[in-house]
């Protein structure tokens, strides 16, 4: 399958074919509370692990005090209720994280002071275990697990110094934690963007790149599909709105959701969603979010669960959330 770009001045046309089309098929969904986390969280390893939900370290705020966390909760679907299931051996927040069979790995991240500088593989019951040491750390990168390289996009080596973002892109082989650098993604630097796999193709949508002139981060639109087949990138259609902080899950081999994030400083944080279609490159509106925020998003059988995240500056919610996933696509019967 060939991912190729829909030409520009067709793309407004789709979306607004889309939003009309896509209405009552998104009106007729709906989000179903469910029991809140046991702390407001965000940028923490969420996983669906041997039936139950599992948030993995993570960042809260107590009053104007930032928390880096290094607990593991586990949610069960069948009793609406959490429980605390362990500890990771450092706080870890904004991670890289990946699923394949019934085990999670995860890479970089930071714990406030120190970047995590190793890859982590979690699996039923819930005791993390160390894989490797990396020759690098990373944190605020994207990216996601596809056979059995986990790919690592941007990002900067201190949560800090945002001053170093990078478009790196590096491969890591899951097996033995060795690294190897690809080709440069193909934009000036990248913090808080998402990517999912989906159709053979690791997909990379908006993030924020630094303006050394205003010493800001600046939100992007632009994305990127990489073929490992090919090896190289290849310009995807930008997203309808630029934006940070957006969460995104491959809900088959041919849709992606995308949802949520930081819009900018006027609208911050947003609850838009969008079913991205890798055939055609088109964005189609769906069902948005239950709330307004930078969250995690996790597939769990024929469920999306909706965790926590930022919710407002200096503020984590606590709030979770279910759908079926196949409610979401577009133009369903």
């Amino acid at each position: 399958m060939n991912i190729n770009p829909v030409p520009r001045h067709c793309c407004c046309w789709w979306f607004a074919l889309a939003l009309a089309l896509n209405t009552s098929a998104a009106a007729s969904a709906a989000w179903e509370r469910l029991a809140p986390l046991p702390v407001g969280n965000g940028g923490f390893v969420g996983a669906a692990i041997a039936g139950e939900i599992v948030v993995a370290g993570g960042t809260t705020w107590q009053g104007d005090t930032k928390t880096w966390l290094d607990r593991i909760w586990a949610y069960d679907p069948a009793r609406n209720t959490w429980r605390t299931a362990g500890r990771l051996a450092a706080p870890v927040a904004y991670a890289v994280t990946g699923q394949t069979g019934g085990a999670w790995w995860f890479a970089g991240g930071s714990s406030g002071t120190a970047t995590n500088q190793s890859l982590w593989k979690l699996e039923a019951g819930l005791l993390p275990r160390l894989v490797a040491p990396l020759d690098r750390g990373f944190v605020y990168a994207a990216g996601a697990l596809l056979g059995s390289t986990l790919y690592v996009v941007g990002g900067t080596e201190d949560q800090a110094k945002l001053d170093r973002l990078t478009n790196t892109f590096l491969a890591i082989d899951i097996e033995t934690g060795s690294t190897t650098r690809l080709a440069d993604y193909p934009e000036p630097g990248i913090a808080t963007g998402t990517a999912a796999v989906a159709g053979g193709r690791l997909c990379v949508f908006g993030g924020a790149r630094w303006n050394p002139a205003t010493e800001t981060v600046v939100n992007q639109a632009a994305a990127h599909a990489y073929s490992p087949a090919k090896k190289r990138w290849e310009t995807l259609p930008p997203l309808p709105h630029p934006g940070r902080g957006l969460t995104a899950v491959a809900l088959d081999e041919r849709h992606i959701f995308i949802a949520g994030g930081y819009r900018n400083d006027e609208v911050e944080f947003v609850t838009a969603a969008f079913v991205f279609t890798v055939e055609t490159g088109v964005y189609v509106p769906t069902t948005p979010l239950p709330y307004a925020a930078m969250v995690s998003l996790v597939r769990s059988g024929d469920w999306l669960y909706c965790l926590g995240g930022e919710d407002r500056k200096k503020h984590r919610t606590d709030a979770v959330f279910r759908i079926k996933w196949a409610e979401l696509l577009p133009f369903r019967r």
